[in-house]
């Protein structure tokens, strides 16, 4: 509970953020890297106890980053002690505990914490995260005395320790390309082997490429909320319906955040992966809210050009024929991280599924309801054998076909009919997809770069 009050007198508004995005760093040394906003970017809070149960005077914290190369070297980031109070440790013994704040100088990739030593005390040592990736360790050291209240720090930059000079060149898969040019709808040969697989299978990494998540925050939670599909460096497409809670109210743009190239839900700070806050949160104008039928599409915009790794490229945006006809009977693929036939309502990994589209005279005569979930804009697809096909939590994610060796964007997981006497997909019945192939002209208009 003194702990819980020390972090409130620091301050309310950091704490109420720092619910946000929140990543453990060296297990055990109490260090967590809190994502605060665009504007602020990443922290670090954390808490150290002392040996001893007496009080200490000076105290004296040292910590190190690993870090790619820095912009600029002459800002290489804070380290202040905030508060030193005694509290009983986890062992109900009576301790001094310090509580520490780190302000980074990069955001994106992240630096690894390396080393962390209190007053002498080594608390975390985690050389292993000086890689060729991150050669640079940035080195902090903190020094306050409590007597006059004073503190003073110091920082500096040294390149690697460990030599790598004798090491064989590495071909790093998650690096950025040179440029662009990789093209659309072509996944990273050169490091990912494994092809695209059937009957809802989990994919590997790197497949599916152009596969985004969006999250949002709810009452300072942040949450999962749908698929979404990569179509430009500077675009993402997904269902209108991702940004409404549960009151039917329009999320803000800064609750949202899509994170390109994530596998693992329960990692969303992989190595090769980037979160991204919109630029801006773009509803189309025909989007029904009340019933959720009519133009259930959304464009979202990212503040700046993303480059293309082995983990994030995009999807082609459909330009052939926009009449159902051209794809009624084809297959198309269909990947995310929603309900399984376990019953999880979110799976840790993606699966995909391959399903065909149908007509709308076959879809409409399946089940009266699919006149009321349909219109000139919406497609059907899926084998309505109960297990094969998206559903919760796929909302928002790709429907891709192979157009002459690219993976192209037709449709956007939009709804289905529910199983009787629950909240939950019935893969007895198609699935409504949005249909993109009505929408490129509004979706590219967002991007005056945009090469359709």
């Amino acid at each position: 509970m003194i702990l819980l009050k020390i972090f409130i007198v620091f301050s309310v508004t950091k704490i109420a953020f720092a619910q946000r995005f929140s990543v453990q760093a060296c297990p055990d040394a109490g260090l967590k890297f809190i994502y605060i906003s665009s504007d602020v970017g990443w922290r670090g809070l954390g808490w150290a106890w002392t040996q001893e149960s007496h009080k200490v005077h000076k105290l004296i914290l040292e910590i190190d980053f690993a870090t790619a190369s820095l912009p600029d070297t002459t800002n290489l980031g804070i380290l202040k002690i905030l508060n030193f109070y005694p509290v009983r440790n986890p062992k109900n013994d009576k301790k001094w505990n310090i509580i520490y704040e780190i302000i980074f100088p990069i955001q994106d990739p992240l630096p690894d914490v390396t080393k962390i030593v209190w007053n002498g005390q080594n608390i975390c040592d985690n050389a292993a995260a000086i890689t060729p990736e991150k050669p640079y360790v940035i080195k902090m050291r903190a020094v306050y005395n409590d007597y006059t209240k004073e503190q003073s720090f110091t920082t500096e930059l040294v390149k690697n320790p460990v030599s790598t000079t004798a090491a064989a060149p590495v071909h790093n898969s998650t690096s950025d390309d040179d440029s662009n040019t990789v093209g659309c709808g072509k996944v990273d040969l050169t490091n990912i082997y494994v092809p695209l697989v059937l009957e809802g299978k989990t994919i590997e990494r790197g497949t599916w490429p152009w596969l985004v998540s969006v999250y949002s925050y709810s009452n300072l939670k942040l949450g999962f909320k749908c698929g979404a599909t990569l179509i430009s460096d500077k675009l993402v497409v997904t269902a209108a319906h991702c940004f409404f809670d549960i009151y039917n109210r329009q999320v803000k743009t800064d609750d949202v955040l899509v994170i390109l190239g994530q596998y693992n839900l329960k990692r969303p700070q992989d190595q090769g992966t980037r979160i991204v806050y919109p630029e801006s949160v773009n509803i189309h104008p025909r989007y029904a809210k009340l019933n959720k039928i009519d133009s259930d599409i959304a464009v979202v915009v990212m503040p700046e050009r993303v480059k293309f790794t082995t983990y994030i490229r995009a999807a082609c945006l459909w330009k052939g024929p926009a009449t159902i006809d051209s794809i009624v009977g084809e297959l198309g693929f269909v990947a995310g991280w929603g309900r399984d036939e376990n019953g999880n309502f979110f799976t840790e990994l993606p699966k995909q599924s391959e399903i065909p589209v149908v007509s709308d005279e076959v879809c409409l005569r399946s089940h009266q309801a699919f006149s009321k979930i349909t219109s000139e804009v919406t497609f059907c697809a899926g084998w309505r054998n109960g297990t094969e096909g998206p559903c919760n939590g796929d909302s928002g994610g790709p429907l891709v076909f192979d157009r002459d060796g690219r993976w192209t964007l037709r449709g956007v997981v939009s709804t289905s009919l529910l199983t009787d006497g629950s909240n939950t997909c019935n893969l007895n019945e198609y699935v409504v997809f949005t249909d993109v192939a009505k929408f490129t002209e509004w979706i590219t208009s967002f991007d005056s770069e945009y090469n359709f």
